[in-house]
């Protein structure tokens, strides 16, 4: 608990630094600087890959030899020292991050076996800590394959034509350009903004996958320029298109294509957090309301044993007094015979 807790406090520090100097640096020399999500992930890495060992360590205490967890977390350690050297993923972080988030999530599944109870309320309480560390860990995986992972282009295509991208099965055909005015007349403009609407077909290793549609606006009334986005998220990968620019006169099209895999991980990740959480909010919720219901049960005996008391001590005392009224009688009779 203690390891854990000081690793928290590392990674607070790491982030409350990371948004706090850009704001220093502009307070003490006036350039304004960012900070890009490498620079957090970089620094944010290690302490927790040793979150997810210590995770690692705690599923398993009680169930194994302290020299039986020591080994397969060592062993999960070592795996991904020896990842780092051969490369097998060909990608750093997905070489040192794999081995210990898989040994971490089975030593999970094992706490949840492990915790499952013919009695439903107390197989609930074990196993949705459990899940939400699971949830947890699936979200880690996810965001560690999904950003190593992606593959992203760009091409120029002119309508009636297909364009391949770079390192993807899927092609996009440009089907129509139609443009128009919406919104209400601003200024000397017709309308507030100016719409493309671009429809496109998408082919997946050369077969069709599916239609969808873009638009490019113009917006007079704010002076910019924005654009909508495509995204088709299946089991195993989340495609992403957006156009970037338009030239409506020769009928071309500058867009852009992400494939990310592994995406499920991250939002299955969430799904088993909310499901988690709402578990112990059920259990913790009935506990309390079984709590109260014995307490109030307990108090309502206190009571009726307290007003039964008076009446017991009313027979005690009549019983006391018809004693005296005998031993009266008794003292009588003596000193009548004397």
């Amino acid at each position: 608990m203690l390891a854990t807790v000081i690793i928290l406090l590392l990674l607070a520090t790491i982030l409350t630094m990371g948004m706090l100097t850009p704001l220093i640096a502009k307070l003490a020399s006036g350039v304004e600087i960012s900070l890009t999500p490498q620079y957090f992930n970089d620094r944010a890495a290690l302490p927790t890959l040793a979150l997810v060992l210590l995770l690692s360590t705690c599923m398993l205490i009680g169930y194994n030899s302290r020299k039986n967890i020591a080994l397969i977390v060592a062993g999960s350690a070592f795996i991904s020292i020896v990842f780092a050297m051969i490369s097998p993923f060909g990608n750093t972080p997905m070489d040192i991050s794999v081995p210990i988030l898989t040994v971490a999530i089975i030593a999970t599944f094992y706490k949840i076996s492990r915790s499952l109870d013919p009695d439903i309320s107390k197989a609930i309480k074990g196993t949705s800590a459990h899940l939400i560390h699971l949830g947890i860990l699936f979200i880690l995986l996810g965001i560690v394959l999904s950003s190593n992972m992606k593959v992203e282009d760009s091409q120029v295509i002119t309508t009636g034509e297909t364009a391949k991208f770079e390192g993807q099965s899927y092609e996009i055909m440009l089907r129509s350009m139609n443009s128009e005015y919406q919104g209400e007349p601003y200024k000397d403009k017709p309308a507030s903004s100016y719409v493309t609407n671009i429809d496109f077909d998408v082919y997946k290793n050369g077969k069709i996958f599916k239609s969808g549609q873009i638009k490019y606006i113009t917006d007079f009334k704010w002076g910019q320029t924005y654009t909508t986005t495509y995204i088709n998220r299946g089991i195993t990968e989340e495609l992403f298109i957006a156009p970037r620019a338009i030239d409506e006169k020769k009928g071309e099209l500058d867009v852009y294509m992400r494939t990310v895999p592994f995406i499920n991980f991250l939002w299955g990740g969430m799904y088993l957090m909310v499901i988690g959480i709402l578990m112990l909010g059920i259990v913790e919720y009935r506990s309390e309301s079984k709590s109260l219901a014995s307490s109030t049960n307990t108090n309502f005996d206190k009571k009726n044993k307290n007003r039964n008391k008076p009446n017991a001590i009313k027979e005690d005392d009549k019983y006391e007094r018809m004693l005296e009224k005998e031993l009266q009688k008794l003292r009588a009779k003596k000193d009548m015979k004397k």
